[in-house]
């Protein structure tokens, strides 16, 4: 299971580091180094964690069966980013980006979807 909580993290949008991966999981460096190396092995709770913010097959992660990440709908999909992106500091940008969607009335949704059209076929 080392080396694929490892695997989780260097695949992870979340944090490519020891540090950074288990600030998003909310559990200590030394608890994720000491995993990772396998001198100690998770509690369900922290697998159940790692599957369910990483949308990571249990199964897989305990044993390598079956694929490693679970399939999620396009709105599932939609709905995990935003939710992360809610949770960034508030001046990033991601983070500013989405609250200023949040406040376009209709006009500006037209006036946005005039945009998108234009810089995606100019890209033809």
């Amino acid at each position: 299971m080392k080396d694929r909580i490892k695997e989780v993290r260097k695949a992870s949008s979340y944090g490519k580091t020891q540090d950074s991966f288990s600030e998003y999981l909310g559990i200590s460096k030394s608890n994720l180094a000491s995993y990772e190396s396998g001198r100690r092995t998770p509690s369900d709770a922290v697998i159940q964690l790692i599957c369910q913010k990483c949308n990571i097959n249990e199964n897989w992660l305990k044993s390598g069966t079956g694929s490693m990440k679970i399939s999620l709908t396009r709105n599932q999909e939609i709905g995990a980013f935003a939710n992360d992106v809610m949770k960034l500091d508030d001046e990033k940008f991601k983070k500013r980006f989405v609250e200023a969607l949040t406040k376009l009335d209709e006009r500006d949704w037209e006036a946005l979807e005039i945009i998108i059209d234009k810089l995606t076929k100019e890209g033809d």
